[in-house]
């Protein structure tokens, strides 16, 4: 299989063809291949051993011993122990889940070597119910039978699902030579009642003071359902479509809601898990949370401060010790937007795989690809080369290490033993593309094929929907479902995987009515610090990422960079009076606004700043019940005093303009 750079691509973005699946595809990628072999000679070195002790040295203790070396706790079953025999295996269940959830790489070897040792030490000891000396030789079939069973099983199955998977090759190659793989939907929309709302509650969230973190959900750290540095990601993420899409003209206030995000991770209690998995996974005590592995840290947040600085143009991040951590003894981390991406870089340079792990020892395709993203916005804002150095082998890791048969991407591998499993964080533990951009960015070609392969026969099965729309609405109710941190039951995933369907196969109706549908269902009516949707802070976060990213989406963010906004720009805008729900032009000359009282309002008139106006021309602020005119001056700024104490929906344009277009809609009238 040849791997190359991302071909060209037509001018939608996306490959002229798309790339077919290796008809001859590889069990394992070389360094996979590399890492089970070497965990296979091990495993032979310890299995020769215990045979030697068992059938060539025999006696108790020596059988005792190598049976444990032959099947974890195999000696206690020889030597009339069944309880301990079973014990052994509680033990090794529970280092198998912590070499899981905290990269405990030495838990499944210390219980088999102690279970050898405790073996022999007890062979020739006392007995429960049996006399002493006991030795059961109908257990040396028994344990050899065990141990050949777990190993066929692990072949068996890895072997079985690569073979039908291999056989779906040619069936799925037809279909990527002949697939039309529909638009997805680009609509702009306009924010409504339940947006402002949502909008809202974010802010407050994000803009609380910088140590507070009220209304986040603080579990353990390490990677499960309640881990706030992914909360501040999710809404980070979310955020900057909403700034690029519905606010580029007035980013004052969402930009001080996405930096105090960014400036929350660097919080001690986000990111001191670190020191922890770095001492058990890597046996290095050094705190620092970007100088090794991490990348389900270090990627994602880097990719956070990316769209961060795409969305508002800040580049307040750019200067030195911007972004610096301070550890419990004083120690400090500084860093910036340059150096942090440099940090990620040189992690994926120096990991043998290609990619380099979240947890020590565990690289996830996910992970690796928002850290690829992350290198890719860096280069696209500064001009800098990271991506293009990391790209060719970042693509050889994907396509040869990752890549499955039928064009799926496995979820996870260790870095140690070049095994994967479903960890239940994914259906199945794979998916076609992944990242929060799905590869659209990154490997275009890649986005294409995975895209065509997730929606095989999709269109058909959002069109059944189509007929349960009534006056606007999807007549549906979905079913709660737990969320990951088993805090509670939503509806909220659900009606986000199904809006974002109905988008990627082009259907807006049926997204619109699918998002008043989940409104219908899912709203509280709650303000912070409660929720104002029935779900938990990601999974609140991840809807409004879905819900707010049209036209834009974060990856058409990340691959365009920040972009001024043209015409009037209202810079100056009092919070928490005010909420500012839309302030976009489309004509480079005027400006459409939408006002709401913000959290703590008042009856008064507040004073509104806008910039970016020409000098000397008179502007018109109306609509909703205002009417006021102010002229520009020599700095290009005006200033409108109103009471903003009902939502207003809002017009500013000169006069000069205003007059023909009003006086054209009287003649009409």
């Amino acid at each position: 299989m040849t791997i190359t750079t991302t071909p060209p691509v037509a001018t939608n973005g996306l490959p002229d063809e798309l790339p077919l699946l290796p008809t001859a595809p590889r069990r394992m990628g070389p360094v996979t291949r590399f890492l089970v072999l070497r965990l296979a000679v091990c495993l032979a070195l310890v299995q020769a051993i215990g045979a030697v002790l068992v059938f060539a040295v025999g006696g108790t203790v020596a059988r005792a011993v190598g049976l444990s070396l032959a099947l974890p706790g195999g000696g206690f079953l020889y030597t009339a122990h069944p309880l301990l025999f079973a014990l052994t295996w509680v033990a090794v269940t529970v280092a198998l889940v912590l070499w899981w959830g905290m990269s405990l790489h030495l838990g499944i070897p210390a219980v088999w070597v102690l279970s050898a040792a405790a073996a022999g030490l007890l062979a020739e000891g006392p007995r429960l119910f049996v006399e002493r000396g006991t030795t059961w030789g109908w257990a040396i079939p028994v344990v050899y039978a065990l141990a050949a069973a777990c190993v066929g099983a692990l072949a068996w199955t890895f072997e079985a699902r690569f073979r039908r998977k291999r056989a779906m090759v040619p069936e799925l190659n037809a279909y990527l030579a002949s697939a039309t793989v529909p638009t997805p939907v680009r609509t702009p929309r306009e924010p409504g009642d339940v947006d402002a709302d949502l909008l809202r509650w974010a802010y407050e969230l994000s803009m609380q003071p910088i140590d507070r973190f009220d209304g986040f959900e603080w579990g353990e750290q390490l990677h499960g359902g309640t881990v706030v540095r992914y909360q501040l990601n999710y809404l980070g993420w979310a955020l900057a479509p909403y700034a690029v899409n519905y606010v580029p003209n007035a980013p004052g206030q969402i930009e001080l809601a996405m930096r105090n995000l960014v400036l929350k991770q660097l919080d001690l209690r986000v990111w001191r898990y670190w020191q922890l998995l770095n001492r058990v996974g890597n046996l290095d005590s050094n705190p620092d949370p970007l100088v090794r592995d991490n990348i389900m840290f270090s990627g994602f947040t880097g990719d956070q401060i990316n769209l961060y600085e795409a969305a508002t143009g800040s580049t307040r991040f750019d200067e030195p010790g911007s972004l610096t951590f301070v550890w419990t003894d004083g120690r400090t981390f500084a860093y910036d937007h340059h150096s942090w991406m440099e940090a990620v870089q040189r992690n994926f340079e120096r990991s043998r795989l290609g990619f380099f792990p979240c947890e020590p020892g565990w690289a996830f395709a996910a992970c690796n690809t928002i850290g690829a993203q992350a290198l890719y916005g860096h280069d696209r804002l500064h001009g800098t080369h990271m991506w293009d150095d990391i790209e060719p082998r970042w693509r050889e890791t994907l396509e040869r290490e990752y890549l499955l048969p039928d064009g799926n991407y496995a979820n996870i591998r260790s870095t140690h033993t070049g095994l994967s499993w479903d960890t239940g964080e994914t259906p199945g533990g794979e998916y076609f593309t992944t990242g929060s951009h799905s590869f659209r960015d990154v490997a275009p070609d890649l986005h294409a094929r995975g895209r065509a392969l997730g929606l095989r026969g999709a269109p058909e099965k959002f069109a059944k929907l189509r007929g349960l729309i009534r006056d606007g609405m999807l007549q549906l109710q979905l079913p709660e479902e737990w969320e990951r941190n088993r805090a509670r039951r939503s509806a909220v995933p659900g009606w986000t995987k199904l809006i974002g369907g109905a988008r990627a196969v082009g259907d807006d109706e049926l997204a619109e009515a699918a998002i008043r549908a989940h409104d219908a269902q899912c709203t509280t009516g709650l303000h912070w610090p409660q929720m104002p949707l029935a779900a938990g802070v990601s999974n609140l976060a991840l809807h409004l990422l879905v819900r707010w990213s049209t036209p834009r989406d974060n990856a058409a963010i990340n691959m365009r960079g920040y972009v001024p906004p043209v015409g009037p720009v209202l810079d100056t805008v009092p919070w928490p009076e005010v909420l500012v729900t839309l302030a976009r032009s489309t004509d480079g000359m005027s400006l459409e606004l939408m006002l709401r009282p913000g959290p703590e309002p008042t009856t008064g008139p507040v004073q509104l700043g806008f910039s970016a106006l020409a000098a000397g021309a008179t502007y018109r602020l109306h609509g909703d019940g205002v009417d006021l005119v102010a002229v520009a001056g020599d700095d290009h700024r005006a200033t409108f005093a109103l009471p903003v104490d009902r939502p207003l929906r809002l017009h500013l344009g000169t006069v000069a303009t205003e007059a023909p277009n009003q006086a054209a809609a009287e003649g009409q009238g």
